[in-house]
């Protein structure tokens, strides 16, 4: 028992050295450490003062540098920004009012009310004009540089002797200054300041890179539709590509070229409607030519003094989808583009049928533009063998805005009694003839026609005059194959 208690006080004399050491251990690492600690705070203060003071200090210096051109000499920058805009972009700008200065996003100047000038004319007001410049140099005012140029709702009034404006500011030959017109308008006008169209720009952008390369980047509705043009011109290989896009027409036409100083020479892909087309075309000596790759469409235009002379073969033509009200051709047509004193050519057109109108052969006629005039001429064609068409002096009109033909159509019966057979025509109407004349006036718009002067083998009679009052004041669609039908079993009646 006595053991016991000895050993017992010896174990507990161990532990408490034990205890006693580790006690020490933890206070002497507590003075050391809190007391470095301390000593490394107040240096880390001191340290973090400094180094706020020259954050501090750096800001102010970088905000009042930035700051500089807001105390400009207004007058003397906006006379150093319209020399620059001239010299680097071949662009005439002159500002309405005072120019402000902006820092954010980049630093840049604003000017509300700017003209754009074009061969001593105004071309364009811009409401907003901001001009971004360089980083370079702030504390001397002649050392300002500018960066790129952004118009916002600029308005163009264009006629076609100054359309070049849009050409002459691709073909710049300086780099890295860029040019984006964003929400315009463009007006298009004639020789008496009237405006044909309206066209929105929703995006204008020319860039300008330093190997030469010079690309416009566009979205714009003409009539509504909205399409996107992209042009590319390398300067430095004399090529040149453009590519226009419209979702809504399913169009997409692709232009490759290149030129040098006596010929220009590419090819044009027309996709419309999962439709390939193919022209290959060159411009020498002021003559182009054209042609598809599949031979169905060629041309050769003079171009001073200005001739068209082309070649149109078509497996079908779809009248219906030419001349309805909202076709692209039509509203050429109307606006009276083609009606030009200097325009002239001739359009030869070659078709197998027209779609919608059975029994007819080949269709063979010419389209003369002339002296301001558009003319369809030597149309011919004949009814399942049986009459033979001709059609000719036709004059296209725009009267009121509405498209309307006049001209002059003989029917040559080959088959008379083919003829009688297809239409259903009565025995006891049934007459022996050879050749029938008449005059017409074809309003397309409003679906009507006139007939006068009508002759059946050179003559006329009451009968006759009768039936065409009769006709023309019942004003009946023509278009409709039933009118068509009854029409001819009408005249052969009073005949």
């Amino acid at each position: 028992m006595q053991k016991k208690n000895i050993f017992k006080k010896k174990i507990n004399k161990s532990v408490l050295s034990i205890t006693k050491r580790i006690e020490s251990f933890f206070n002497f690492f507590r003075e050391i450490f809190f007391k470095k600690k301390k000593k490394f705070s107040e240096n880390f203060q001191h340290i973090d003062k400094r180094i706020f003071i020259s954050i501090a200090a750096i800001v102010i210096t970088t905000i009042s540098y930035f700051l500089v051109p807001a105390f400009y000499d207004k007058s003397k920058i906006k006379l150093q920004f319209e020399n620059q805009i001239l010299d680097q972009y071949n662009l005439k700008v002159k500002f309405d009012k005072n120019l402000k200065y902006g820092l954010l996003p980049k630093p840049h100047f604003v000017s509300e009310n700017a003209t754009i000038e074009y061969d001593t004319n105004d071309i364009a007001q811009t409401k907003n004009l901001k001009i971004f410049i360089t980083l370079n140099n702030f504390i001397s005012l002649d050392k300002i540089k500018i960066k790129n140029l952004l118009f916002r709702k600029t308005e163009f009034r264009v006629k076609k002797s100054n359309f070049k404006f849009f050409i002459d500011l691709l073909n710049i030959n300086k780099s890295d200054k860029d040019i984006n017109f964003i929400n315009s308008k463009f007006f298009y006008l004639d020789r008496n300041d009237d405006v044909v169209f309206l066209t929105n720009l929703k995006r204008l952008n020319y860039l300008y890179q330093d190997n030469l390369l010079k690309k416009l980047n566009s979205k714009l509705d003409i009539f509504n539709i909205p399409i996107s043009l992209y042009v590319e011109h390398d300067i430095k290989n004399k090529k040149f590509f453009s590519e226009m896009k419209s979702f809504s027409l399913r169009l997409n036409l692709k232009n490759n070229s290149k030129y040098n100083e006596r010929k220009l020479s590419g090819e044009l892909d027309i996709d419309i409607i999962n439709k390939n087309k193919r022209i290959n075309y060159s411009l020498a000596n002021n003559h182009l030519k054209f042609n598809t790759s599949d031979n169905k469409f060629d041309a050769d235009i003079s171009i001073k003094p200005f001739y068209l002379l082309s070649n149109l073969k078509f497996y079908q033509i779809n009248l219906k989808d030419v001349f309805k009200v909202n076709s692209i051709l039509v509203n050429v047509i109307k606006s009276e583009v083609l009606n030009n004193q200097n325009l002239n050519g001739r359009i030869n057109v070659n078709a197998n049928n027209f779609k919608g109108i059975n029994f007819l052969d080949q269709i063979k006629f010419e389209v003369l533009l002339e002296e301001g005039n558009i003319y369809i001429q030597n149309f011919i064609t004949s009814f399942k063998d049986s009459v033979n068409i001709n059609i000719g002096d036709v004059q296209l009109i725009v009267d009121d805005n509405k498209l309307k033909f006049a001209g002059y159509i003989t029917l040559e019966f080959v088959d008379v009694s083919e003829f009688f057979r297809h239409y259903q025509i009565d025995r006891i109407d049934r007459k022996n003839l050879k050749k029938i004349s008449f005059g017409f006036l074809l309003n397309l718009d409003d679906k009507l026609v006139e007939i006068d002067n009508l002759k059946v083998d050179g003559n006329t009679n009451q009968n006759l005059e009768r039936f065409l009052d009769n006709f023309n004041s019942e004003k009946k669609d023509i278009f409709n194959k039933i009118v068509r039908r009854n029409l001819v079993k009408d005249f052969f009646k009073n005949f």
